[in-house]
């Protein structure tokens, strides 16, 4: 089935997309033939990873959401799936977003033990849902975030943030 060719003019997105592949283009050809070595390289690596950190820590949303857009309207989703969106600090302008399907995350390594766990794991999540529902709480938790340590988390213990 061919695809359809859009006639309509590039929007800004469009326009970010295809400039940034533009430049990565050109730097990996430059760095291709300049071959340069790793030691003027890392400086520009360690900077752009320290401002997408910053970007994380300050502006990235990640969401559970049940609603998706079907042309103009908003309808209910298949099922529940994460998304993840990020800004820039400067000038507040989305540069990621994405989503998963939460089925496709459980199952994205094939290991049926561990779907098994997820769907455990999402029992207990919906108990306390529920039981928050039940209490009659509004807004956000209470809790403090859990440590950034990188670690999987124990049973009991928060998951490391994003």
């Amino acid at each position: 089935m061919a695809e359809e060719e859009d006639d309509s003019p590039p929007t800004t997105g469009d326009f970010h997309n295809i400039a940034q592949k533009q430049i990565m283009n050109a730097v990996f050809a430059t760095l291709g033939e300049a071959k340069l070595g790793w030691e003027l390289v890392e400086p520009f690596f360690t900077a752009a990873r320290e401002v997408c950190i910053g970007d994380f820590q300050e502006n990235a949303r990640v969401r559970l959401h049940t609603m998706r857009a079907e042309g103009d309207t908003w309808v209910e989703a298949e099922e529940a799936f994460v998304g993840i969106s990020v800004a820039d600090r400067d000038d507040n302008e989305e540069w990621l977003a994405a989503t998963w399907w939460l089925s496709d995350i459980a199952t994205a390594d094939a290991d049926r033990a561990e779907v098994q766990a997820v769907i455990a794991a999402l029992e207990r999540t919906i108990a306390k849902l529920n039981l928050w529902l039940e209490s009659g709480e509004t807004g956000g938790s209470a809790e403090a975030p859990p440590p950034n340590d990188g670690d999987s988390p124990q049973d009991g213990d928060s998951p490391p943030q994003a």
